[in-house]
């Protein structure tokens, strides 16, 4: 056999090799595009991801193994198809109530052929209620009212869960605690659903965060509430040697005196001076832009009138010894 032969008959072998090789690459390669995906190559996305009671709740499904998009997918909410179609990667459904769960079936047909691949996905929806109570925030006696919390003062935040895995033991609940946006880990842990901080004296509000996950992992949830810093404010009442103090109706300004001896009750309304904090404030009263001696009572100031006619303006203000910013001042213009 001449060169050129063997040479041509050796080019021809190995074409015939190179062809053999791309035939089986090919046929493989459909092959692995027919075979059945599995359930754990689909990826699924809850939004939001700890939704509420009756809260609007989307599924989003994907897959690296094949191409969701032109796939046949259909969706059974409680046993019953509610979506099907091609490429309907995406289902919206509401929650059901606290410790209900909602079941849901999605099923993924590849457009390449193979089989029919099911997942289930069950959403628990989760419930909290979060209140909270200045500590220290001063209200008079019969307040109806919420006391609020003012600068530099503590707040305690109490987080309840609404289920049944938390109720009784709550030390199947772990929680997190974020305040201002800063996580406060020394707050969280089990059992540990209240959180005490104190204000910061530049913010008007603050944002406190809480979030609670059961050791089952059935139950998740978070809360974030607005919690106002609002200015103490002084206000004045009669005091009355028979009834009290007249806490029904205040004094302002152009107040008559008929009584040739009324007493003066201040109330500084969400200062913090309730508990030992009391003893750490000066009470200083004016009479006409003269001091007085500050009374035994320090909030209670007696007036004694000694001619009808005219007015008397008296002024009070109670500033924090130890805090720079509890301060506040009133004035009160009376006539006699």
């Amino acid at each position: 056999m001449s060169y050129n032969k063997r040479v041509n008959t050796r080019i021809l072998g190995i074409q015939n090799i190179i062809f053999g090789l791309l035939f089986v690459c090919v046929f493989f390669g459909l092959q692995v595009h027919a075979e059945d995906i599995a359930s754990a190559d689909i990826e699924v996305n809850v939004t939001p991801q700890n939704p509420e009671p009756y809260q609007d709740v989307t599924v989003d499904v994907a897959s690296f193994a094949t191409d969701m998009n032109t796939a046949y997918i259909e969706w059974l909410d409680a046993g019953k198809i509610v979506l099907s179609g091609t490429g309907r990667t995406a289902y919206t459904t509401k929650t059901g109530g606290p410790d209900s769960p909602t079941n849901i079936t999605v099923s993924v047909t590849p457009a390449g052929g193979g089989g029919k691949v099911t997942k289930k996905i069950t959403i628990y929806s989760s419930d909290i209620e979060v209140f909270w109570e200045a500590i220290d925030g001063y209200t008079p006696p019969f307040y109806r009212g919420k006391s609020f919390s003012s600068s530099e003062g503590r707040v305690k935040v109490v987080a309840i869960p609404n289920t049944t895995t938390g109720k009784g033991k709550t030390g199947n609940i772990a929680y997190s605690w974020r305040e201002n946006d800063t996580a406060v880990p020394s707050a969280g842990g089990y059992k540990k659903d209240s959180f005490i901080y104190q204000n910061d004296v530049i913010n008007s509000s603050d944002s406190i965060s809480v979030s609670a996950s059961s050791t089952d992992g059935l139950y998740n949830a978070s809360k974030t509430i607005s919690i106002p810093v609002v200015k103490p404010q002084i206000i004045f009442y009669k005091k009355s040697p028979n009834t009290g103090t007249e806490y029904s109706q205040a004094l302002f300004n152009e107040s008559s005196l008929t009584n040739e001896v009324t007493t003066i009750v201040a109330e500084p309304y969400f200062l913090n001076i309730r508990g030992a904090r009391s003893s750490v404030y000066n009470h200083d009263w004016e009479i006409n832009g003269e001091a007085v001696s500050t009374p035994s009572r320090s909030r209670e100031l007696t007036i004694k009138t000694e001619s009808q006619g005219g007015y008397a303006t008296i002024r009070l203000t109670i500033e924090g010894i130890d805090s720079l910013f509890q301060k506040i001042t009133n004035t009160l213009k009376i006539n006699l």
